[in-house]
């Protein structure tokens, strides 16, 4: 972790803006989508419709494809350190016109929300992807040595008051605890963790391959 942009312990998201160099690292398609500190400035714009399209620059131009840039692990970081701001309790969508058209209009969610489903999905992928990834290994191993600091970031959001939320920080909580750098973390969690797994909610599978890398015999979980 670079000592600095933290401060009272956390990584300060202005300090990691400003101090990172952006023209060292790429996203897929530099000369199409927006560059990525203007995509992540975006994330916190005063217009809502500027966030949601910023949110979904954000998974079309970082990790597109399930592919890790040398932008994926700084943007990441940015994420996670803005995650308690309250801009993100904007009510934003992301869908294109050309999905408005082909399946009608999206429902507005808190884009803390959507955040957090995209660093739990991006996880996800990146866990998939060890020693086979698509794109370069050390880029996919930059952003899964980020794993503590994205459990810190999402994990006061299990207690949300919004539902959607509080299901977002789940769903990036549950495929965290897979990882070594959090084995310490994983008691704490179980509870929670066989909740899920015996539930019917949208994160039911990724507590189930939780509990499996635990060495837990999941087969009547199957």
């Amino acid at each position: 972790m670079n000592n600095e942009v933290e401060h009272d312990g956390r990584v300060d998201p202005v300090s990691l803006l400003l101090r990172t160099d952006w023209n060292a690292v790429e996203h897929c398609c530099p000369d199409v989508a927006p560059q990525t500190p203007v995509i992540l400035r975006e994330l916190l714009d005063d217009d809502p419709r500027v966030q949601g399209y910023a949110l979904r620059c954000l998974a079309e131009a970082l990790t597109s494809g399930n592919v890790f840039y040398t932008a994926t692990a700084p943007a990441a970081r940015y994420v996670a350190a803005v995650l308690g701001d309250p801009r993100t309790l904007a009510q934003v969508t992301d869908r294109s016109e050309h999905e408005v058209y082909d399946l009608g209009p999206q429902a507005p969610f808190p884009l803390r929300a959507g955040l957090m489903t995209w660093l739990g999905d991006s996880i996800v992928d990146a866990i998939a992807q060890q020693g086979r990834p698509y794109g370069d290994e050390e880029d996919l191993d930059a952003f899964l040595d980020l794993a503590p600091e994205f459990y810190a970031a999402v994990h006061p959001f299990l207690a949300s008051g919004s539902p959607g939320i509080r299901e977002a920080a789940l769903g990036a909580l549950l495929p965290l605890l897979r990882l070594p750098a959090l084995a310490d973390r994983g008691p704490a969690h179980r509870d929670q963790v066989l909740a899920a797994a015996l539930g019917d909610g949208p994160h039911r599978w990724r507590a189930v391959d939780t509990l499996s890398s635990w060495g837990e015999d999941v087969s009547p979980l199957l």
